[in-house]
């Protein structure tokens, strides 16, 4: 009876942890948005007050998502939301308002990021149900694979490449961890890399970047000036920083600082302190993700907070690697810190099912085919109910 009521929590340290990157963020947003706002003539704190409730509401979703429900009711309302964003996305590429050469937006929405949410649920789904077919063509390629090429499809009409390589490699990481046939993996692999880089260097707003990336040291170009101009923020942060909101760089050397290259804003004004700071908390964060994946009782919930984990994880490292120069500049926010809400609700659905999937009582409904060899005692082919019972 003693262990039936053990655990029956979410996890709180993942929670704590996310609470205190929420407050940092409406704090740097307000420090990053000021200059911008106080140039076109709004008040300074005008943006820190549109990201505000979106903070707000976001955790407020976040928790009913972690506290009420259960995680299995995903397996259908993920394969919906696919549906639907990969519609509103196909309509904004006709329709949606293009920013900076890009057809991402509509009713003031980035509906592909939703349609990436869909993508994980539906291939997680997928490769739960599949027992000792995983290794089969249609559980390898088929049955993942229209889904991710519908998906593939409107992020490279959007174009959103950076977008496109990290969904690639949310799914090839899930997959494998699934225990697909990796050789079906590997040929598609090698059939698509010089399609893609031939896709990259004959688009013209890529080709700029990638080329800028590789440009002689202190060649300043449009491509290459919000990279220049980031490295010289983190590099005048030094050990303790600037100070908040004395940073210079956003005062129109970082167009829109508040949104691509926040971290520079961070590094500038909180120095290295503060950027590790971050990264400390942003790798307890993936790392409780990662511990609620590995023991989670159902193979759905395993690869669901894998992907999810991922996904948060593959924005931030791209995010930072963008503000530290190791990858061309890309539109990549800073999960819980940069403007826009688009990301910052995705962000909270993704942790707020990961809080879901981490309760114990979560889940019991879900039923998986047993693959040959597997037992009871095997936390990925558990029954709920003889889990409950202690037999």
């Amino acid at each position: 009876m003693e262990n039936s009521v053990q655990n029956t929590g979410m996890n709180k340290l993942l929670l704590i942890v996310v609470l205190l990157l929420v407050c940092f963020g409406v704090a740097v947003v307000y420090s990053a948005s000021a200059p911008y706002a106080q140039g076109k003539g709004l008040a300074a704190e005008f943006y820190m007050m549109k990201h505000l409730p979106k903070a707000v509401g976001g955790v407020v979703l976040m928790l009913a998502l972690g506290r009420w429900g259960d995680y299995g009711h995903w397996k259908w309302l993920g394969r919906l939301a696919f549906i639907a964003f990969f519609v509103l996305s196909a309509v904004a590429l006709v329709k949606g308002g293009g920013v900076k050469g890009a057809n991402r937006w509509i009713l003031g929405i980035q509906p592909s990021e939703f349609m990436k949410l869909g993508l994980i649920v539906w291939i997680s789904a997928k490769l739960s149900e599949a027992g000792d077919n995983i290794k089969s063509v249609a559980c390898t390629l088929i049955q993942p694979g229209i889904p991710y090429a519908l998906c593939a499809l409107i992020l490279v009409l959007q174009p959103n490449y950076s977008m496109l390589i990290m969904v690639t490699a949310i799914v090839v990481c899930v997959m494998l961890t699934a225990g697909v046939n990796a050789k079906y993996l590997g040929y598609i692999g090698l059939a698509a890399l010089p399609l893609a880089a031939i896709r990259l260097m004959t688009s013209t707003h890529s080709r700029a970047r990638i080329l800028a990336f590789f440009a002689d040291e202190g060649e300043m170009t449009a491509s290459n000036w919000q990279g220049d101009h980031a490295l010289q923020a983190l590099g005048n942060g030094g050990f303790f920083g600037t100070g908040f909101g004395q940073g210079v760089q956003k005062l129109g050397y970082l167009p829109e600082a508040h949104k691509d290259v926040v971290y520079a804003v961070i590094g500038e004004e909180f120095g290295f302190v503060g950027t590790f700071a971050i990264l400390l908390l942003f790798a307890i964060l993936f790392a409780q993700g990662f511990k609620i994946a590995r023991n989670s009782s159902t193979r759905f919930g395993k690869y669901l907070a894998l992907g999810l984990t991922l996904s948060l994880f593959f924005n931030f490292v791209v995010h930072v690697c963008v503000c530290v120069g190791l990858f061309p500049m890309t539109g990549q926010p800073l999960p819980f810190f940069s403007f826009g809400g688009t990301n910052l609700l995705y962000t909270s659905v993704a942790v707020g099912i990961l809080l879901n999937i981490s309760r114990p009582t979560s889940g019991r409904n879900i039923k998986e085919p047993y693959t040959s060899g597997s037992s009871l005692s095997s936390s990925a082919f558990r029954n709920f109910e003889f889990t409950r019972s202690g037999v």
